[in-house]
């Protein structure tokens, strides 16, 4: 059982792969324009980090008071 169990979360894990990259970090995380903290950045179509939604503009602790 615990053969198939571990198998089940390896397929499981494999589907939810995908390209991405680290974006920020722990201590200086990025937002996006939500205030939501994002990280990790994910490719365009084509397998291209390039202009991404999430910034540190967005964070709610970096907004001028």
């Amino acid at each position: 059982m615990k053969v198939v169990a571990a198998l089940g979360l390896t397929l499981l894990l494999a589907a939810c792969a995908g390209r991405d990259e680290p974006a920020g970090s722990f201590l200086d995380p990025v937002c996006m324009p939500d205030g939501s903290v994002a990280w990790r950045q994910l490719s365009n179509d084509k397998g291209e980090f390039v202009d991404p939604r999430a910034k540190r503009e967005y964070c709610a602790w970096n907004k001028a008071k």
